[in-house]
């Protein structure tokens, strides 16, 4: 019987014909609640039938017909099947051939229920198998971590990722392995902000700038889902789905940058003045276009070579992104030629100063591999305020370039696009 098939049907077969061979005098049959039905020996058909109806009954919970031994096969605490018993010519069966048939019927269900359980396991052991292989199919890096943030799973995904093998990663720390840097709606987060996050909502989604094994950067698009014992309780780990954007990143940089000075290109500068533009209808304050053109570059060039004026752009470039605030905006739109957004600065007679610091920082001297130069530049202003119907970025681009023009025959070279301000700058 132990050495039978983990079929229940089979199982039964075997027990039926053990006991068979141990009680030649008596017909036995057994059933199941699931419908396998056995028979032991060459029993006659009435005496099969009847102790048949008699098992069939005791299942159901009515007693047998006298002379007819019935022993119920138990499983995990249920009823799983019976066996009934009747000896040659309807003799009784003695108590010592049933106590006997109830020991073999226990150790069955006992037989039965491993062999459940052992299929359940098995099933199981399956069910992980494939997950595990899912898993590792999949192109993403999926990483599991404790609530300390300890690694303990790493799929083959992040193997491809990151250079790391699952034997050196599981065990470290993630953060500090990767040098992982977190980026939500374009502002750096700390990496427990992040954690803490995902403890209180669940999931965080941003960007991470990590580091391969090998010490080359990432940009990679995360997932991060904390996990819970319990509903309200503290995170115990959190799993990382990741995948690998570093030349899409690269690319979209390429696209929307100078590739010269790294500066933002005209593409990019349109979307910056259109979201600045929803910021002023909103009430975030007046914002202002400066075009700017280098007064002597072309000499430069020509006196000096290319390298030298590539040079010179670069310098250049840096000085004005040096002079205004972080939070504003300095874009290269020709070769020569500049455009600063400016934001929220108060009244427009602010703008006086920054215009001052960026005539002064680009009148600098710049000394440069081959030679000492002196450029200057003229400023065309175009600004615009809640007031305003409508701000088109191309519009202000252009009535600020249109300024400029005019800011190249003015000693202060600046000019502003509306008449009322370009006549208060004169005149201060």
């Amino acid at each position: 019987m132990l050495d039978a098939p983990a079929d229940d049907g089979h199982l039964l077969e075997r027990l039926v014909s053990a006991i068979g061979a141990e009680l030649p005098d008596c017909c036995v049959v057994g059933a199941l609640t699931a419908g396998a039905v056995r028979t032991a020996g060459d029993a006659d058909p009435a005496v099969a039938g009847a102790l048949l109806d008699a098992v069939a009954g005791s299942l159901r919970g009515t007693d047998a017909a006298n002379g007819i031994s019935v022993v119920q096969v138990l499983a995990r605490g249920s009823v799983i099947g019976a066996l009934g018993m009747l000896r040659t010519g309807g003799a009784v069966v003695p108590e010592a051939d049933v106590a006997f048939v109830e020991a073999v019927a226990a150790v069955a269900g006992g037989v039965i229920e491993h062999s459940h359980a052992f299929a359940a396991t098995l099933e199981l052991l399956e069910d992980a198998r494939r997950q595990g292989d899912l898993l590792d199919a999949i192109s993403d890096a999926i990483v599991s971590c404790d609530a300390d943030g300890v690694i303990v799973s790493w799929n083959s995904g992040a193997e491809r990722l990151y250079g790391y093998s699952s034997g050196e990663a599981v065990g470290c720390d993630l953060l500090a392995l990767l040098a992982t840097a977190c980026i939500s709606d374009g502002t750096e987060v700390s990496a427990p902000q992040m954690l803490q996050v995902a403890a209180e909502h669940g999931r965080w989604e941003g960007e991470l700038r990590e580091r391969r094994s090998d010490a080359v950067p990432l940009t990679v698009l995360s997932s991060i889902s904390a996990l819970h014992a319990a509903a309200g309780g503290e995170a115990t780990g959190y799993v990382f789905v990741n995948r690998d954007v570093t030349e899409q990143r690269r690319q979209e940089h390429e696209a929307a940058h100078d590739v010269l000075t790294g500066l933002p290109n005209r593409r990019r500068l349109v979307g910056r003045i259109r979201d600045a533009g929803e910021r002023v209808r909103r009430g975030g304050g007046p914002m202002a276009v400066l075009f700017l053109d280098l007064d002597g570059f072309k000499p430069v060039n020509d006196e000096h070579g290319h390298a030298v004026g590539d040079e010179l752009l670069i310098r250049i470039a840096g000085r004005l992104a040096g002079t205004v605030r972080s939070t504003d905006f300095v874009a290269r739109v020709g070769g020569d030629e500049f455009v600063v957004v400016l934001e929220r600065f108060g009244p427009l007679k602010r703008i006086a100063p920054v215009l001052q610091r960026l005539l002064t920082a680009v009148e600098e001297p710049l000394v440069l591999s081959t030679a000492e130069v002196t450029v200057s530049i003229s400023i065309g202003v175009a600004a615009a305020g809640a007031s305003d119907a409508t701000i088109d970025p191309e519009d202000l681009v252009r009535l600020a370039d249109e300024a400029m023009y005019r800011a190249k025959r003015r000693p202060r070279h600046v000019a502003f696009a509306d008449p009322a301000l370009d006549e208060r700058w004169l005149a201060g």
